[in-house]
């Protein structure tokens, strides 16, 4: 099999996982919808759900942010094997 051929679907299934930001959208929406302060202004440190949302926020992030540099990784490595290929490899 071709190499374009053999790379094709698991570069698809990157990019696509690089471009799946739907659920990112779900939850920020539904984090947006929840009520903060309650019987204390808003943010305070005694404001619980305040507090909640921020960590389900930060969670999020850093979740998103892990997936972004495996994927890095991942691509540095195809990189560099694709570089030090030899013209054998190539046919």
């Amino acid at each position: 099999m071709n190499d374009n051929v053999e790379l094709s679907w698991p570069l698809q299934q990157i990019a696509a996982l690089q471009n799946d930001t739907e659920y990112l959208k779900e939850r920020l929406a539904h984090l947006s919808q929840m009520n903060v302060g309650g019987k204390t202004a808003p943010y305070e440190p005694e404001d619980v759900a305040g507090q909640a949302k921020a960590n389900a926020l930060r969670d999020i992030i850093q979740g998103r942010e892990s997936t972004n540099q495996q994927l890095m990784r991942l691509y540095e490595k195809m990189y560099g094997d694709f570089l030090h290929r030899t013209p054998a490899e190539e046919l």
